[in-house]
């Protein structure tokens, strides 16, 4: 285990998580975006198709009005699922990456529980101090989730 690694890791989390949150915003309105013109260019296909008196494939194909709104919402289409799908990913990335204090908390605490759990030494420590080793423990975790909450609410 590459310690140098782990820690660089811990102090770029909050760095890490606020890129995932600024890309998720950008991937989030390209979506919109792309939905939106998706809509726009699905309604003047058709519009097109019932104006001209349409009926079947051959003659979409052959009318150039059709033709480029259909173009057009293709490149829509790409636009959407293309981000949709980033955005997603940078969402998961977002609510999946632990802050600096959130990380060292589940480094810190998830050490101390192990140790804790199957050291024969730690089995000679007063039943009083590990109590309250794991009272501090769940007490820093629900902290932590206020902190969270409180960032989460802020945000919005």
């Amino acid at each position: 285990m590459n310690w140098y690694s782990i820690f660089y890791w811990v102090t770029r989390a909050d760095s890490v998580k606020t890129f995932f949150d600024v890309a998720s915003n950008i991937f989030t309105t390209f979506t919109i975006i792309g939905f939106i013109g998706l809509a726009i260019t699905a309604i003047g296909k058709n519009g097109t198709i019932s104006d001209k008196k349409l009926t079947n494939k051959e003659e979409d194909k052959l009318d150039p009005d059709y033709r480029s709104w259909a173009k057009v919402h293709t490149q829509f289409a790409i636009l959407f699922y293309v981000n949709l799908a980033l955005a997603l990913i940078t969402w998961a990335g977002y609510m999946f990456t632990p802050t600096k204090k959130e990380t060292l908390l589940i480094i810190a605490g998830g050490g101390t529980m192990q140790f804790l759990t199957t050291d024969s030494a730690a089995k000679q420590i007063p039943h009083e101090l590990s109590t309250f080793v794991v009272n501090e423990l769940k007490s820093m975790a629900k902290d932590a989730y206020r902190d969270w909450e409180t960032d989460r609410k802020s945000v919005v």
